[in-house]
């Protein structure tokens, strides 16, 4: 196998380390995988790599919109309605990643990263982590995805382009709606949006408390 052409240069690493390190696991699970990230990237030159094995580093995306619906996609390959996002194409910025598989499998220009996920430089902070075995597939062996995920938000949402080569299709659903086709994983991000839609609702100034 040919020698990983992704490592990460020192600032790369510093930034990597601090995404992850300001990262709070929803639960027990959550901080499993995110301890199995970091562990992976202290021990891996080249993370990003997708000839790096047992596994590597992908970025994914979240995409609600003004509604808050989740744009889902059927994966060609898996079979799974899943989030968007997918390897590193010689990036080694898990954001960078995320945004340029987001508009390349939804064709939507104007997404951007969610203003209440940010880290304390002002870079997008992470919504969740994940990982999780993908199986063989042809001449690539079974690995390991160490899935970095990003909550993004577009106001056209009626401007999603089906890429025929990327999926079997694209559609917005309903969180509830998301959750029945989603894992584990993707039910726990999805709480988390539910959380952070239903704060960013509340007029400033106006109390959260229920009564």
């Amino acid at each position: 196998m040919p020698e990983p052409q992704l490592p990460l240069d020192p600032p790369a690493r510093a930034a990597l380390d601090a995404l992850l390190a300001g990262h709070r696991p929803a639960d027990d699970a959550e901080a499993a995988d995110l301890a199995a990230i970091r562990s992976f990237v202290a021990a891996s030159d080249a993370p990003f790599d997708r000839r790096t094995l047992p596994g590597h580093l992908t970025g994914s995306a979240f995409i609600i919109d003004t509604r808050t619906r989740l744009l889902m996609v059927h994966h060609r390959r898996l079979g799974l309605w899943l989030q968007l996002g997918g390897h590193a194409d010689f990036e080694t910025d898990a954001a960078v990643v995320a945004m340029r598989e987001a508009v390349e499998e939804s064709g939507l220009v104007d997404l951007r990263f969610h203003e209440a996920l940010r880290t304390p430089d002002g870079r997008p902070a992470l919504l969740d982590v994940d990982v999780h075995a993908i199986p063989a597939f042809g001449a690539e062996p079974p690995h390991v995805h160490f899935d970095l995920r990003f909550l993004m938000t577009t106001d056209q949402p009626d401007r999603i382009s089906h890429q025929p080569s990327e999926s079997h299709g694209l559609e917005w659903l309903s969180l509830a709606e998301a959750r029945a086709r989603g894992d584990a994983g993707i039910g726990r991000a999805l709480d988390k949006i539910a959380r952070l839609t239903v704060v960013a609702s509340v007029p400033e100034g106006a109390s959260r408390r229920r009564t």
